[in-house]
Parts: C-alpha cells; sequence; structure tokens
C-alpha cells in the first residue's frame, strides 16, 4: 500500500502550477471485527479502507478536498485530477488565513513494522475458551493500521503498525458487570488469560448484595481504565497552547503556577512508545517526548502549527485540537499485589463513567461509578457498591490528596472506530488518593 500511496502522492504533486503548494495526507486499515454476545459469536466482517485528503495552498490560502480510493489506479488518478481542479476554482473565494503554517523543510521517514499478531481465528480460539460460557459481551478488532504524507517539497511519510483491541464485559445479571480490555501489538495468550481470571473472581464479588454507601469523602483506589477516563476529559483541551492562552484550559492555574500537584506527578506526551505516526497532518515531525507536567509543575504544552503561528512559538506535531495521542503518566511504588492492602478501608474503582467538568478553572469533574466497584474493608473486598456520583478536582487528586501510583502500567488504545479505528492510546498506572468525594 505504500508504493500505491507513493505514486498517488507522485501524480498529485506534479499538477501544482507556479505558485501553489500541495500536501496530502492518506489513512486506511486493513481490520478484522468480531461482535461477541453471551460468549458466542453473533457478527464477524473484514473491513478494508483508504482515504486521502488534498490540501492546496497559494497566496496563503488554503482548501481541501477528502476522497475515499477505489484502489483502482486509473480511477483513483481521474478523481484526484478533478479534485485539484475543483480546489483551484474553490480557493478563488477563501480569504488568506495568517495563521497557515505547514512543513517545508523535508524530512522523510517510513515506520514499517512487522505484524506480530496471531491469525483472528486464534484470537478468538483464546476468547472462546477464556468465556467458558458466560455471559461476555463485547467486540475485538486487529490488523494493519496505515497513515501516509507527501507535499510539493518531495517530503514523504509512511507508518503501518499492526495492533488489536478486545473491550468487553462479562454480566451477572442487568447491570451487574465487570468491565475490562486487553490492547496491544502483541496478542499473549497466558496474559489474556490472567486478565480474564481477575474479570471472572470480582465477577464472583459481584453476586454479593450490593452496599449503598453514604456521601463524604473516601479513600479511594482509581484502576487505570478509571483514570484513563479522567485523563480523557483533561485532554480535551487541557494540554493544548491555544486552550491555555485564552484562559480555557482546566489546567490555567497550573500553568499559571497558582497550584502545583504531587511531586511525583509526571505527564508525557510519548509520541515515540505509542501507536501513532511520528508525523502530523501538516507534515512536521513530532518530538519523541514532549513533558507536560514534571514532578508536579507545567513543564509544557501541545502545540499545533497553527498555535505556534498566532504566537510565535515553535510547533511540537501537535494535531489541530492539541489533544494528546499517546500520553503517559510515571509510575510509582505500589505493587499490584498490595493495592488493597494500601488502599486499607475505602472504595475501589475498577471504571468510572459520564464524566465531565462541574468547575472547569478549578480542573474538578463529575461522574458516576460504574462496573465492578467494590467497598474494601481492612484490606479485604467486602462487597459492591450501588452507584454513586463523584465530584472531585484533579488538583486534589494528583496533588494534596495524592498518595501513590502502582509501579505496573496498563496501555490501552481508543476503541473509537468512526469512519477507522484510532491510533491513539494511553499507558496509565493506577493510582489511590484520599478524601475523594462521594456526592450522591
Amino acid at each position: 500500500m505504500k508504493n500505491y500511496f507513493y505514486k498517488l502522492a507522485d501524480h498529485t504533486v506534479n499538477l501544482a502550477k507556479n505558485g501553489e503548494f500541495i500536501y496530502l495526507n492518506f489513512s486506511g486499515e486493513q481490520s478484522d471485527f468480531v461482535r461477541f454476545n453471551h460468549a458466542r459469536i453473533r457478527q464477524n466482517g473484514f473491513v478494508e479502507q483508504y482515504y486521502l485528503s488534498i490540501s492546496l495552498i497559494h497566496d496563503q490560502k488554503q482548501t481541501g478536498s477528502f476522497l475515499t480510493l477505489t484502489l483502482n489506479e486509473e480511477q483513483d488518478l481521474k478523481n484526484i485530477d478533478k479534485a485539484v481542479e475543483n480546489l483551484r476554482e474553490t480557493i478563488k473565494e477563501v480569504d488568506k488565513d495568517p495563521y497557515l503554517l505547514y512543513s517545508t523543510d523535508v524530512v522523510s521517514t517510513e515506520t514499517e513494522e512487522e505484524s506480530h499478531l496471531p491469525d483472528p481465528d486464534e484470537i478468538v480460539a483464546d476468547i472462546m475458551k477464556e468465556a467458558g460460557g458466560s455471559d461476555l459481551v463485547g467486540i475485538l478488532s486487529t490488523g494493519n493500521i496505515v497513515a501516509g504524507f507527501a507535499n510539493s517539497a518531495g517530503q514523504k511519510n509512511w507508518f503501518e503498525k499492526p495492533s488489536f483491541n478486545f473491550d468487553w464485559s462479562i454480566y451477572h445479571t442487568t447491570d451487574k458487570a465487570v468491565k475490562a480490555g486487553y490492547a496491544g501489538y502483541y496478542w499473549n495468550s497466558d496474559e489474556f488469560s490472567k486478565k480474564m481470571d481477575k474479570v471472572k473472581a470480582e465477577l464472583e464479588i459481584m453476586k454479593r448484595e450490593a452496599l449503598t454507601i453514604k456521601p463524604g469523602k473516601y479513600r479511594v483506589y482509581l484502576a487505570p481504565a478509571a483514570l484513563d477516563s479522567f485523563m480523557s476529559v483533561l485532554g480535551w483541551g487541557g494540554f493544548g497552547l491555544k486552550s491555555q492562552k485564552t484562559k480555557n484550559s482546566a489546567l490555567v492555574k497550573l500553568v499559571e503556577n497558582e497550584v502545583q500537584l504531587h511531586e511525583k506527578i509526571t505527564i508525557l506526551e510519548h509520541c515515540k512508545d505509542g501507536g501513532n505516526p511520528n508525523f502530523n497532518s501538516k507534515g512536521f515531525i513530532k518530538p519523541h517526548c514532549t513533558a507536560l507536567i514534571e514532578n508536579g509543575m507545567h513543564k509544557g504544552s501541545l502545540i499545533s502549527p497553527r498555535s505556534a503561528k498566532e504566537y510565535g512559538v515553535e510547533q511540537n506535531g501537535a494535531n489541530s485540537m492539541e489533544s494528546p495521542e499517546a500520553l503517559e503518566m510515571c509510575s510509582g511504588n505500589i505493587e499490584s499485589s498490595e493495592i488493597l492492602k494500601e488502599l486499607g478501608t475505602g472504595i475501589y474503582l475498577n471504571h468510572v463513567h459520564y464524566l465531565n467538568y462541574s468547575e472547569r478553572l478549578s480542573c474538578r469533574m463529575t461522574g458516576m461509578s460504574r462496573f465492578a466497584a467494590f467497598y474494601v474493608e481492612n484490606g479485604e473486598i467486602i462487597a459492591p457498591i450501588n452507584v454513586m456520583r463523584f465530584d472531585e478536582s484533579l488538583f486534589r487528586m494528583l496533588g494534596e490528596n495524592f498518595v501513590g501510583a502502582t509501579a505496573q502500567r496498563e496501555r490501552m488504545m481508543s476503541t473509537n472506530t468512526y469512519g477507522g479505528r484510532q491510533t491513539d492510546s494511553t499507558l496509565l498506572p493506577g493510582i489511590i488518593v484520599k478524601d475523594f468525594s462521594f456526592t450522591l
């Protein structure tokens, strides 16, 4: 597919006339999808799709077109020719963009990772074996994701990396369920079996009569998946330079040194270890790692080319939304086997949902407990708890109320498949915090 994209790219950039600049973005996948219900295969299919976006720049103006590729070279080239002609007509009506910035330095790269994934049938066999007749529901996606970039300056970039993502729940009854996920680049049957054993053990606890806890402040363990939900909301502009400059970021107080997090909190955008292309849609190469929060202090921001031009700073390959794509939080020293002991008496949250800001300026979020939320007493899980609403500030959770993080971290990949499988991921530990507020 790389050679096919390069052929289309060479043809397209050669269409540029004097004063015109063209750049292209290519995306696609070859993915197997399997949907499970009651631990049986209910639907399976294979998706192969490829898209090409063409951007035409002239006289500080820009316009673009988006094409679905047919993989019939003659037809695709005709569609490209027509698209470029239409762009020339459209750009006449476009205003100049004072913040337009795109790569003109030629830095070509190729990332082609060999697949280490077993045949989808083998993965499905592992799932069916471990499901053991339980009420399992879930979606498995596995296969290759590709991306490319090219421009009139002669730059070409290619990315190709196979991955898998299995997102599932096992139900006891009604809304009593345990949710889990397993994602990565190497399928390990033994590791999956351990995850399933944990789910089954927690499902047995879910069969106990649930407790209703009183509103108040509790010592809480947030598993990596629960912490991921908070980081997902924080990613809505929290780390972006534009939102920070316009005071819309939930981290403004941290950026302006009005608050400080715990000294053991370090958060990075670690593209090199993530599963994303090392180039952005404008052709700029992303740094291997960008420190966003270091030892509890604001360290850096995600800076898109547009924001870089507007504020006169150096861009760092961030996307147009300036949202993280490969977020990491550094690990702590709590061993996974010691979590309950370290928690003592409190609440164990595997997942949370329906998160949103309750007060952005204080970085305060509200949401609900969900799936396998347990009451723990003296280091022992007593019973599941009924659904509770929480309202808590990340400044407190990761600041004065932060107790510690686990030594082990979990990689979680986006389950978003709208328009195509996404490559965004996080690598997070679990954390223990004190005085976590449940409101009702």
